[in-house]
């Protein structure tokens, strides 16, 4: 299996892209071994002691090392634990859609995120989710590379504010939360 490595914005985040569907219908994020105990490759992962989250895209996994640990001590590790674990007959997951809110602003802003932003914010190992909409402020989760990435609050204010507030008037402000 061919593994590229792709630096993100965010230092402590690497991108293993795999080259094969890994996630249908979304994006799982795992911030400890316990959340994700249905799948070995990432608890294989967080078993190698200096990873603080795996995120699992389309095509890719993100992982977030402790900032007390070097890459090059850690990358061909993390390597080598996705080439074991995702074989040939690695079934892809499926993310089960969540209920739809039915607010109309609110599917205008996760329409916008879906179009304009996520697929941006994915080349980086990263999405954002909207989380709620109130009073005019959008509030966003940021997961894998984006979460805890130095420049993430440049991106959200400077990206994903001025195109919210370009194509969905009503957004005033974004606002990331943790969930």
């Amino acid at each position: 299996m061919q593994i590229d490595v792709l630096q993100t914005p965010n230092p402590d985040t690497l991108k293993f892209s795999v080259g094969k569907t890994l996630v249908e219908n979304g994006s799982l994020e795992f911030k400890n071994k316990q959340e994700g105990k249905n799948y070995e490759v990432v608890t294989s992962l967080f078993d190698l002691g200096s990873v603080d989250l795996v995120f699992f895209g389309s095509d890719f996994i993100s992982v977030k090392k402790k900032a007390s640990v070097d890459w090059s001590v850690l990358t061909d590790k993390v390597r080598k634990v996705i080439i074991e674990k995702i074989d040939n007959n690695f079934k892809p997951i499926v993310v089960e859609n969540k209920p739809l809110n039915t607010d109309e602003i609110f599917k205008k802003i996760d329409e916008v995120l879906e179009l304009k932003i996520r697929p941006a914010v994915a080349m980086d190992g990263g999405n954002i989710t909207l989380r709620s909409f109130k009073d005019g402020v959008a509030e966003v989760e940021l997961q894998g590379s984006c979460s805890g990435c130095p420049s993430s609050t440049l991106t959200l204010k400077q990206g994903v504010e001025r195109m919210l507030k370009h194509y969905v008037p009503e957004v005033q402000s974004v606002k990331a939360v943790s969930i």
